[in-house]
């Protein structure tokens, strides 16, 4: 059964049906591929910010939850960022 979306909603169709991307073949695509979502998601909040700023845009909804995204996002890459350090500095305190 198809949805159709009304005139405007075109982006929440996007994200209820994400296109499936390649699976990451190693830690560091992994890595890569999360940064640029991230990045993706950051600069997506700004351009809705501006939007919104110079009278384009005026869902305030939709700004709150892309920024609230963003941040999250940022927060989790992170905490992983964090996790991937203490690991590195446990390995660099080992003696063999």
């Amino acid at each position: 059964m198809k949805i159709d979306f009304a005139p405007g909603w075109n982006g929440l169709a996007e994200s209820l049906n994400p296109k499936k991307e390649e699976a990451p073949k190693s830690f560091e695509d992994l890595l890569k591929q999360e940064i640029t979502r991230v990045d993706r998601a950051q600069k997506e909040a700004e351009d809705r910010l501006v939007a919104l700023a110079t009278g384009k845009d005026p869902d305030l909804v939709g700004v709150s939850l892309s920024l609230t995204k963003a941040e999250l996002s940022f927060r989790f890459l992170l905490q992983v960022r964090n996790k991937i350090l203490e690991a590195y500095q446990e390995i660099m305190r080992m003696q063999l």
